[in-house]
């Protein structure tokens, strides 16, 4: 049976969004993103909703170039995020699809293009300059997509004042500073004591952090901080940004030795750099 809280917001939905839901079942709806209306979610309803959390069956996309098993994962990841127990969270969750899914990005192509990673600099002394402020930063390969550019840095921490002072040291090499996004995420554990310490910031990309903690946490790794920029190109490329952002994070905290694979190239837990 669907809790009143349900049918009120539902209703509310079909009432704002009269072409975007659809009941298929006692508990189960289908949506369509508004703004988004090409990509359609299934849902479960738990009948204890909103005390426990919906779960989200399928995601299918009317468009070619969309991984509907990645949107799956990804749209999960995101309802977990903004689900707090005993509140209805549909309109939220559709407020951060809406995010993630943003393709209209106001930067310039022109000015985007002169920040790329690979952009050539003819000043010798801002070179000078990049090779002190990248001292001890595990640097990945650069990802480039539809001219974007991804490219992570990860460092050894061991104090939250290490991790800000860190970050902004980064940020005053040229071609870091000129990214549209620097998204971060750092694990602390105190060889003194127990305590441990983590954060992370998404830097206007919604939800990147997050997901940049997430694999940092599964990977096991501490005592790390991950850093992932991106330079924008003038083309939208929609979700996919994530898998970047993530592929490149993974790259930077395996080549700084953070982390040890096993022949297979999964990662050996317990085996992380001191």
């Amino acid at each position: 049976m669907e809790s009143q809280e349900l049918q009120d917001e539902t209703g509310a939905i079909e009432a704002i969004y009269p072409d975007c839901i659809q009941r298929l079942a006692p508990l189960i709806y289908k949506f369509k993103v508004p703004q988004h209306e090409h990509i359609t979610i299934q849902m479960s309803f738990p009948e204890e909703y909103p005390q426990e959390l919906p779960h989200i069956l399928d995601v299918l996309s009317e468009k070619e170039g969309y991984d509907e098993g990645y949107l799956t994962n990804l749209f999960q990841e995101v309802l977990e995020s903004i689900f707090n127990e005993g509140d209805v969270c549909i309109f939220d969750f559709f407020t951060e699809l809406d995010a993630v899914l943003y393709t209209g990005e106001e930067e310039q192509e022109e000015e985007a293009q002169e920040s790329h990673w690979n952009a050539e600099d003819n000043n010798s002394s801002v070179v000078a300059k990049q090779v002190d402020y990248l001292k001890g930063w595990s640097i990945s390969d650069p990802i480039v997509d539809r001219k974007s550019t991804f490219v992570a840095f990860a460092k050894r921490v061991t104090s939250i004042d290490d991790a800000y002072d860190f970050l902004e040291t980064l940020k005053m090499d040229k071609k870091v500073s000129r990214a549209q996004h620097c998204m971060t995420a750092w694990r602390i554990k105190s060889e003194e004591s127990s305590a441990q310490y983590q954060d992370c910031d998404d830097d206007g990309e919604t939800a990147a952090g997050g997901r940049l903690l997430h694999l940092l946490t599964i990977m096991d790794a501490w005592n790390v901080m991950v850093v992932v920029c991106r330079w924008f190109g003038g083309i939208h490329i929609g979700p996919d940004r994530f898998k970047h952002i993530n592929a490149s994070a993974r790259d930077a905290v395996v080549k700084g030795g953070f982390v040890t694979l096993d022949g297979s190239g999964a990662v050996k837990k317990g085996k992380k750099k001191k």
